[in-house]
């Protein structure tokens, strides 16, 4: 069955008895009073086995206008149901049924009120014909393991969690010197003052439960250090022991290093032997700039983000690996494909004073760094 995506309306047109059905990027001219017919149809929910059936309708015309949105993407074929964990525990089979009911239990509505938005994103992707639902219960599916103790890693970590990335979690070892919130975690994401003194960890385990989009896997460890991440994201500067084992072993990583003065970076999201690495990018700025190193007078041992820019930037790097897992589940679709193959080889460089101009610098593979050998 197909039918018309969430989102698209239909306005009119300074020629008399025309209309435009779509949205502000993607549109299409309704001409006669028959096509506004099957237009209003559709957008009140009437299937296409009924409107073909119509006295009022002609099936060429029918026809002809559903092939026209198809061309233009703003039709969805069949919807599946959204794929989600098993969260009724019983021996009692009546009880499970009972208590699962859609229509009586609050918390498939609260979910599917939640996913609502996301869905809404996701339909619009090119090549998404069933309404976001495969991207977005895929998202359970996907570990993402941050690293680093900055602003951006905490604020990072809520958004995926809301975003459907259930799986998402921070290293062992991260905040391993600095294990209790402190002045610098107050108004980041979910921390309060009243959390000062409590442990990080804690809080964040807590927060999964809280935040997660969809409901938590009860026979899932999500902590399990053996288990290997499909994306590892490190906020700071990174161990360069850390970054040739990743090169080495083949691990996709998304670097956001650690801000410097009043500028930010994300990226470049690195696939060993597929795409440029981090050195390709630092050999290139070097050559550009005409320097051969750099000495910090005045280093910020804190290498904390100002608050606004903090959630910009994490904001900014959620999208980059939301993206990352959608490609990924959408590996057979060439549209999605070709948009995710533009992540790669590239930075993002954000100014604090201009933060509605985030400047997207292209990295090629450098001579010298050899990391496609």
């Amino acid at each position: 069955m197909r039918e018309l995506k969430r989102g698209v309306t239909l306005s009119q047109s300074t020629t008399p008895g025309h209309y435009f059905l779509g949205t502000h990027k993607r549109t299409i001219r309704i001409t006669t009073p028959e096509e506004k017919v099957i237009a209003l149809a559709l957008a009140s929910g009437i299937t296409e086995m009924q409107i073909m059936q119509s006295p009022d309708v002609q099936p060429a015309i029918a026809q002809s206008l559903l092939a026209e949105l198809e061309s233009e993407k703003l039709i969805n074929h069949d919807v599946p149901a959204l794929k989600v964990s098993q969260r009724f525990i019983s021996k009692l089979d009546n009880r499970i049924k009972k208590n699962s009911r859609p229509g009586v239990d609050a918390g498939i509505q609260q979910l599917q009120r939640r996913c609502a938005p996301e869905l809404m994103q996701i339909n619009w992707i090119d090549g998404v014909v069933d309404g976001g639902v495969e991207m977005l219960s895929a998202r359970q599916n996907y570990l993402c393991e941050i690293s680093g103790d900055n602003r951006v890693a905490t604020i990072l970590y809520s958004l995926l969690l809301a975003s459907g990335i259930s799986q998402a979690r921070f290293t062992p070892t991260t905040r391993s010197t600095a294990p209790l919130m402190g002045d610098l975690d107050m108004g980041v994401a979910t921390v309060r003052q009243s959390d000062t003194g409590t442990t990080f960890k804690n809080h964040c385990e807590t927060m999964r439960r809280e935040l997660a989009l969809f409901p938590l896997n009860r026979e899932e460890n999500y902590l399990d250090e053996a288990s290997t991440p499909d994306l590892h994201i490190h906020c700071g500067d990174i161990d360069p022991e850390i970054l040739s084992l990743w090169m080495s072993t083949g691990e996709t990583f998304l670097m956001i290093p650690a801000p410097r003065a009043d500028s930010a970076q994300i990226g470049p999201l690195v696939i060993p032997g597929l795409s440029p690495c981090l050195r390709c990018y630092q050999l290139s700025v070097k050559e550009q700039r005409g320097v051969l190193n750099h000495l910090e007078f005045t280093h910020d041992e804190e290498g904390e983000y100002p608050q606004v820019a903090a959630h910009y930037v994490a904001a900014l790097a959620a999208a980059y690996i939301l993206k990352f897992c959608d490609a990924t589940t959408a590996s057979n679709n060439p549209e999605v494909t070709v948009e995710f193959a533009s992540l790669l080889g590239s930075a993002i460089i954000v100014d604090y004073q201009r933060l509605s101009q985030p400047q997207v610098v292209a990295i090629a593979r450098h001579p010298l760094c050899g990391c496609a050998f």
